[in-house]
């Protein structure tokens, strides 16, 4: 039985974890690299910054000195910051002394609260104090060379549910990124966008927090009469909306250097600039995109799933599973009706322009690791990639397009491996799992189709027309190295 919120994901289902199951997981998968250590207890004394050096790329301007301490890793980053919520402990010191808070004395409190209810317990895994401060630090990252993240940046109360879902998507929003940069793929610019986007989910979270926080201490209704209680239909909406950010499908990054923004005005480019908070950008930052081409596929936010079938073997797929998290771009051609001479005519256009263009949108040519997870071909096709990866989704009758219609660039061809039959998906009525209606659910005219960009997290970057391949290679520009300005 489905308990998610229909539509914002694949998965049917959604699983409540502890944080420290959680954290075993990760740990678990990082200890599969023997390059990546943890070090716990460890606390950064000070930290200095060479000015001089900060625009040379390959330098090395932050200086920290640590040293080995008692007390928990988590407070360490907490504290150790300079903004906001780094100033905490010296305002809970001020409220209260924590020294005083004992599990007895919490348990005192939780029975004192349920009464006429008895509660008792046997073993007790762990426990902690905790003070509500709904807070956003002031700057989210000093010279894009230091970060802070998470709680380190902004707190709220744990009544939602949001501390560890918030924090993991902001450095998920800021190791793409990274990664692009270190390997000199991508301008460092794009590191500010790092705080023009997660600043406004801190102060969204925040400003939901609050909201949240009243509905808990409200007195429910009496009856329907009751003016003054609280009605259930607002709880309905404030756990719709936990959801939405828990899953992070209520997340809206606007239009900035990585999220083009609607040339007809919907997301308008004026008024966002007139918002950003401490961040300097013009238009020429920007690049303009056509919204109205994938209505129900909105410019900033998460890129929704809906099932295709593969071109190939009519084999029914999400089309999320084919979207891998590994640090590339996507870009989908919604190829529209190929089976319409006019449209197939526009789909080689866009090919033959791509190709032209294979140095400015340099495309990742390897297989998929879905199918093809023997070693020997993984390590065969090492070193072929590119900063995106292209997918086709048409939505022609499938026994009418034969899959050699389509160009060569929309169906790589590997010596070793042959075509890469993972490539081409169709918008149809499957054998056994029904029809995906996945261009009606995206909003696309399929006599028309369209071009989008995904970013790695998989937001909408980009929206175009079929032909627009300029249009495209423009986004590219402003984001990757030797990309013009």
């Amino acid at each position: 039985m489905s308990n998610t919120i229909p539509g914002i994901s694949r998965f049917p289902c959604g699983v409540l974890l502890a944080q420290h199951r959680i954290e075993t997981v990760l740990l678990e998968e990082i200890s599969k690299h023997p390059n990546v250590t943890i070090q716990r207890r460890v606390e950064p004394i000070d930290i200095e910054i060479d000015n001089s050096q900060i625009e040379r790329s390959q330098s090395h301007p932050v200086t920290v000195k640590l040293k080995q301490t008692a007390r928990d890793v988590a407070d360490l980053v907490v504290n150790g910051a300079d903004e906001g919520p780094a100033r905490k402990q010296k305002c809970s010191d001020g409220r209260f002394d924590r020294s005083r808070i004992t599990p007895d004395s919490i348990l005192e409190a939780a029975q004192r609260i349920i009464r006429p209810y008895k509660l008792e317990y046997k073993h007790r895994d762990c426990w902690t104090v905790y003070q509500i401060g709904q807070r956003v630090g002031n700057h989210f990252s000093a010279e894009e060379r230091i970060f802070l993240a998470g709680d380190a940046i902004h707190t709220h109360s744990p009544k939602a549910g949001q501390g560890m879902n918030v924090s993991m998507q902001d450095t998920y929003n800021l190791g793409w990124k990274l990664a692009m940069v270190v390997k000199g793929i991508a301008k460092p610019s794009i590191l500010k966008t790092y705080e023009t986007e997660r600043r406004a989910v801190a102060e969204e979270l925040i400003a939901f927090d609050q909201e949240y926080s009243r509905l808990w201490s409200s007195r429910p209704k009496k009856d329907a009469e009751d003016a003054n209680g609280l009605c259930m239909a607002a709880f309905e909406r404030a756990f719709i909306q936990q959801q939405l950010f828990a899953s992070g499908f209520g997340v809206h990054y606007h239009p900035n250097p990585l999220i083009a923004y609607d040339s007809s005005g919907t997301n308008g480019i004026i008024n966002h600039l007139d918002a950003v908070k401490g961040v300097s950008l013009s238009e020429d930052d920007y690049t303009s995109s056509h919204q109205h081409l994938a209505s129900k596929t909105i410019l900033g936010q998460r890129f929704p799933s809906f099932k295709v079938i593969n071109h190939s073997d009519a084999r029914c797929w999400h089309l999320a599973n084919w979207l891998k998290s590994d640090g590339h771009f996507h870009i989908l051609l919604f190829a529209g009706d190929v089976s319409q001479c006019r449209q197939m005519d526009r789909v080689r256009k866009f090919a033959r322009e791509m190709t032209k263009r294979s140095n400015t949108i340099p495309l990742q040519r390897r297989r998929f690791a879905q199918r093809h997870s023997n070693s020997r071909s993984n390590q065969s096709t090492q070193g072929r990639g590119g900063v995106a990866r292209l997918l086709t989704i048409h939505a022609a009758p499938r026994q009418r397009v034969e899959m050699h219609d389509f160009p060569s660039l929309l169906l790589p061809y590997d010596e070793e491996l042959g075509y890469d039959y993972d490539r081409v998906f169709v918008d149809g009525e499957s054998y056994y799992e029904g029809h995906g209606r996945a261009y009606e659910g995206y909003g696309i005219d399929p006599s028309t189709g369209c071009v989008m960009v995904l970013r790695p997290d998989q937001h909408v970057a980009w929206i175009g027309e079929v032909e627009d391949v300029a249009g495209l290679e423009g986004y590219f520009a402003r984001i990757l190295v030797g990309g013009g300005p």
